[in-house]
C-alpha cells in the first residue's frame, strides 16, 4: 500500500462528526489541527481527487472561520463597550442601588450607594446592611425586608431610614424603594436608595420653626388664632385654648367664628348680636383682602364676670389667604379709663365752678337788669290796674314785658345751670353759631365790667358740628376769660379779645386773640400742664382740661406767640367725627 492509502475520503457521517468536533474546538486548537491536516495532504504527492477536494473544502472552511472569528471579536468588543457603559451608568446613577439577600447581607451596590454608606464597594460586599441603620429603626428595616421577600408580585415597598455611620460622616436619611427579584443565587431584594437628608433637614427646620412660633404664640398673653381662607381654625395659642375651655360653647363671638366652607364668617346657630355680626363681617373682609385690618372692642361675660376685649384682625402675609385674630383683655384699661373719665369730669366741674366764680359779679349784674326791669314793669302795672289812670290795653303790654324779663332771667339761670351741671360728654348735632353765641353771652358782662371789647369774626352759614356744646362753650369761656383777665391785670391800653372762625373742608378753626402781655417766652406748651398757670388766682386746671376736651372731640388746642402783642390760642375741631373719637384721651390729664 502506498503512502496515500492511509488517507480515506470522508463520508457524510464523518463530515458531520468532523464539523461537530470543529465547532467544539477553540480557535487555537482548530487552527493547529487544520495546519497539521494541510501538511499531511501536501506530503501526499499522489493524492487522489477526493483528497484534493477535501483539502479545498478545508481551505474554504478556514476562510469562513476567519470571517466568523472577526465578527465574534467585533461583537465581543461591542458587548464589552456596552457593558462598561451600562456599568458606568449604574455606578454613577443619581440614586443608590443595593442588592440584599434574605438575611440582609449586601450582595452588591453601585458607587452612589457606596458613597451614601461611606464605604467602598468592595468593603460593602458581604456586610450586614443592618449595621448602617440607626438602632431605633432597625426593627422597621427588618419588617420592611420581610415584606419584600414575602410579596413577590407586589409593587415596590418604601421605607425611610436614618443611616448612622462612623464619625466624621454625618447622619443621613435614606428612603428605600425595594422589590423582590429572582436570580441564579436565589431570591434577592433590589433596593433603590434615595438620599433624603436635605428634605429631612428642611422638614426638621420647618418643624423647629413651627415649634418656635408656637412657643412664641403660647408666651403671649393675648388670645391668638390663625384662620384659613374659609375661616377655619388653623392653629391657636395656649391663651385661646384656655379661654375657650373655660367658656365652653356659650361664647357667641367664638361661635360666630365657627365658619363653614360656603362663606367665611357665616353665623351658625341662634340670632347673633350686632357686635358679633360686626366682628364676623370684619374678619370676612380681612380674609377677602377688602380691608387691611379690623379692630373691635366688645364686652364678654366670663365666669369671672364681665370682661372687655380688643379684637384685632390682620391678613396672613404671603400667598396664603387667611387672617390672624387676636383678643387682648383690656378690662383693666377700660376700668382705668372710666376712673380717669370720672376724675376728668370732676376736674371739669371744678373748672366750671372756678369760671362761675370769675363770672359771678358779671352774672349778678346780668341778672339784676331783667329783674330790675321786671320790678319797674310791676310798679307800672299796679298803676295801670288801679286809679283814674287805669288802662287795660296798656296793662296787657306791661304784663307781657314783665314776662319777657322774667324769662330772660330764667334763661340766664338755665345757661348757668347747664354750664355747671356735672355729667358725661353728650354729643349732639348743633349749629356752631349757637355755640359761639352762648359762649359770648356768658362772657359779655365779664368783659364789659373790665372795659374789654369782645369781637366775633365769623362767615355766614356756619356748619353743624357733632359736639358736646357745653364742653366746647367751657373751652371758649376759659380762653376768652383768660384773655380778659390778662388784659385787665396788665392794665393794657388796647383792650380787645377777638374770636376768629376759619371754616375748612373737614375742620373748623377757632382762634382767640387778645391784646394782653402775652405768654412767657418758651412757655407756650407748658401752660397746658395741669396746675400750671400764669395767674396767681387760678388753679391751673382750665387750659389742661380745655386741651383734654378738645382732644376728646377729635381736635387740638395749642398756643402760639402773637406777632405784635398778646397771646393766640387755636382750637381745631373736626366737622365730622369718626366713631373711634367718641371719648377723651385719658393720657391727656393722667
Amino acid at each position: 500500500m502506498s503512502g496515500s492509502e492511509g488517507v480515506r475520503p470522508p463520508t457524510q457521517g464523518h463530515d458531520n462528526l468532523e464539523s461537530s468536533e470543529l465547532r467544539a474546538l477553540d480557535r487555537e486548537a482548530l487552527e493547529a489541527q487544520f495546519q497539521q491536516l494541510m501538511a499531511s495532504l501536501d506530503a501526499a504527492r499522489d493524492a487522489s481527487d477526493a483528497q484534493r477536494c477535501l483539502m479545498l473544502a478545508l481551505r474554504t472552511h478556514k476562510a469562513e472561520l476567519e470571517v466568523q472569528s472577526r465578527a465574534l471579536r467585533d461583537a465581543q468588543d461591542a458587548l464589552r463597550v456596552s457593558r462598561d457603559h451600562y456599568a458606568r451608568l449604574f455606578d454613577e446613577a443619581p440614586v443608590g442601588y443595593v442588592v440584599l439577600n434574605r438575611r440582609g447581607l449586601i450582595r452588591g451596590t453601585n458607587l452612589t450607594a457606596a458613597v451614601l454608606l461611606g464605604q467602598s464597594k468592595a468593603q460593602l460586599e458581604g456586610r450586614q446592611f443592618l449595621s448602617f441603620i440607626d438602632a431605633e429603626q432597625r426593627r422597621a428595616f427588618v419588617e420592611h425586608l420581610r415584606k419584600v421577600f414575602d410579596a413577590s408580585q407586589s409593587p415596590p415597598l418604601a421605607c425611610d431610614l436614618v443611616l448612622h455611620m462612623r464619625d466624621p460622616v454625618p447622619i443621613r436619611v435614606a428612603r428605600l424603594c425595594s422589590i423582590r427579584r429572582d436570580s441564579v443565587a436565589g431570591p434577592e431584594c433590589l433596593s433603590v436608595m434615595l438620599d433624603m437628608t436635605a428634605e429631612h433637614d428642611s422638614e426638621h427646620q420647618r418643624l423647629a420653626g413651627d415649634r418656635l412660633r408656637q412657643s412664641v404664640l403660647n408666651a403671649l398673653p393675648s388670645q391668638i388664632a390663625v384662620l384659613d381662607q374659609d375661616g377655619q381654625l388653623l392653629t391657636t395659642n395656649r391663651a385661646w385654648q384656655g379661654f375657650a375651655n373655660r367658656q365652653g360653647v356659650c361664647d357667641s363671638l367664638r361661635q360666630a367664628l365657627g365658619l363653614n366652607p360656603e362663606g367665611a364668617c357665616t353665623w351658625q346657630g341662634d340670632q347673633p348680636s350686632d357686635e358679633v355680626l360686626s366682628a364676623a363681617r370684619g374678619i370676612r373682609d380681612v380674609i377677602q383682602r377688602k380691608r387691611l385690618a379690623f379692630s373691635l372692642e366688645h364686652p364678654c361675660e366670663t365666669p369671672e364676670g364681665l370682661r372687655w376685649f380688643l379684637m384685632r384682625v390682620l391678613p396672613l402675609e404671603g400667598d396664603q389667604d387667611g387672617a390672624v385674630v387676636s383678643y387682648t383683655d383690656i378690662t383693666e384699661r377700660r376700668l382705668a379709663e372710666e376712673e380717669a373719665r370720672r376724675a376728668r369730669d370732676a376736674l371739669a366741674q371744678v373748672a366750671r365752678l372756678n369760671a362761675v366764680g370769675i363770672l359771678a359779679s358779671s352774672l349778678i349784674h346780668e341778672l339784676v337788669q331783667p329783674l330790675s326791669s321786671a320790678g319797674f314793669y310791676c310798679s307800672a302795672a299796679t298803676q295801670l290796674a288801679q286809679g283814674p289812670a287805669a288802662d287795660p290795653d296798656r296793662l296787657v303790654e306791661v304784663i307781657r314785658r314783665i314776662d319777657d324779663q322774667v324769662h330772660r332771667a330764667g334763661d340766664i339761670m338755665e345757661r348757668l345751670r347747664a354750664f355747671l351741671r356735672g355729667r358725661k360728654m353728650y354729643k349732639v348735632s348743633v349749629s356752631l353759631d349757637q355755640v359761639l353765641k352762648r359762649a359770648l353771652e356768658l362772657t359779655l358782662w365779664f368783659a364789659s365790667d373790665r372795659k374789654v371789647e369782645l369781637r366775633l369774626n365769623a362767615p355766614e352759614g356756619l356748619p353743624l358740628i357733632e359736639t358736646d356744646p357745653v364742653q366746647i362753650e367751657q373751652v371758649l369761656v376759659n380762653l376768652i376769660c383768660n384773655g380778659i383777665q390778662a388784659i385787665d391785670a396788665a392794665n393794657c391800653a388796647r383792650r380787645k379779645v377777638v374770636l376768629d372762625v376759619i371754616v375748612g373742608k373737614r375742620d373748623i378753626e377757632l382762634v382767640v386773640r387778645d391784646t394782653g402781655p402775652g405768654l412767657p417766652e418758651g412757655r407756650h406748651e407748658a401752660v397746658f400742664d395741669i396746675f400750671e398757670s400764669t395767674n396767681d388766682s387760678s388753679l391751673g386746671l382750665g387750659l389742661a382740661i380745655s386741651r383734654a376736651i378738645a382732644e376728646g372731640h377729635g381736635g387740638r388746642l395749642w398756643a402760639e406767640p402773637a406777632p405784635a402783642e398778646g397771646a393766640v390760642f387755636h382750637l381745631m375741631l373736626p366737622i365730622t367725627l369718626h366713631d373711634d373719637l367718641m371719648d377723651f384721651d385719658s393720657s391727656a390729664l393722667l
